[in-house]
């Protein structure tokens, strides 16, 4: 079952109380609270407050979108503290900062043991850590991700999923199905750019919803919860997130049918 929801990076200019209002109006159930403006690692009051308001509103806390990143010598247990003061059981984080192809075995093999040690630490607090889909990390394609997974091999260290920019549209499709069929797949990230040789350009998701229907069917007739999340919508601006919000509930109700 998939629920509609909001990364709060999305508006970081925002306040929290701005993002749950407009998050309730538009109709989502759940936000991602992010560590990098809303809900700074280590600070349990801020995350206390947040999840306060947030349910108060009738929404649930998703996840905690962390800026931890593997490979960096950062302490998790900040960010497991805010989580769990968030009420979430889930924390996304960033696996590295080079590409896949460029690791050595001795950089990918310490990455593998840092994933090990930080969740053996989210166990302690019931917390699953989720890698995030995404360019210059260990997991910047699908094949690299589920080996990753497969190394690390700690039942708790999962992963999301998002359209990634640079695989073809038509790779896509294999892409998320590969990722589910493994059984690592916890949430989603959604948005919709258009790839030129020049640049990208993010539309109005009501531009793909034959693409996102199609992306959402793989999960039709799945009884496990996961989080569609808005990451980012056009031009940042209020009108497009309503818009897309609208565009993400009907495809979710759609695909929970």
């Amino acid at each position: 079952m998939l629920k509609a929801g909001l990364c709060s990076v999305t508006f970081r200019n925002k306040t929290p109380q701005e993002i749950v209002e407009i998050s309730a109006k538009a109709g989502l159930h759940s936000i991602e609270w992010g560590s990098d403006v809303h809900v700074p690692a280590g600070d349990v009051n801020i995350a206390r407050e947040v999840k306060k308001m947030t349910e108060d509103a009738g929404l649930e806390v998703s996840s905690y979108g962390s800026y931890f990143r593997l490979g960096t010598g950062t302490d998790i247990v900040p960010f497991l503290e805010s989580a769990k003061a968030l009420g979430t059981d889930e924390i996304r984080v960033w696996a590295g900062g080079s590409p896949s192809a460029y690791l050595l075995p001795d950089a990918r093999e310490a990455l593998v043991l840092e994933a090990k040690d930080i969740s053996h630490k989210a166990a302690y607090y019931g917390i699953t850590i989720s890698t995030e889909c995404h360019a210059h990390t260990i997991t910047d394609f699908p094949e690299s991700q589920l080996f990753y997974m497969l190394e690390v091999n700690e039942p708790n260290f999962r992963t999301y999923w998002q359209a990634l920019l640079q695989v073809p549209e038509d790779k896509q499709m294999h892409s998320l199905r590969t990722i589910y069929a493994s059984g690592k797949l916890t949430n989603l990230h959604v948005y919709y750019f258009k790839t030129f040789a020049t640049g990208r350009e993010q539309l109005l998701l009501s531009e793909a919803t034959d693409i996102w229907a199609e992306r959402f069917s793989v999960f039709k007739g799945d009884d496990t919860i996961r989080h569609a999340m808005l990451e980012f919508v056009r031009g940042g601006s209020d009108e497009s997130f309503i818009a897309d919000a609208k565009t993400l509930v009907e495809l979710i109700n759609q695909a929970n049918a």
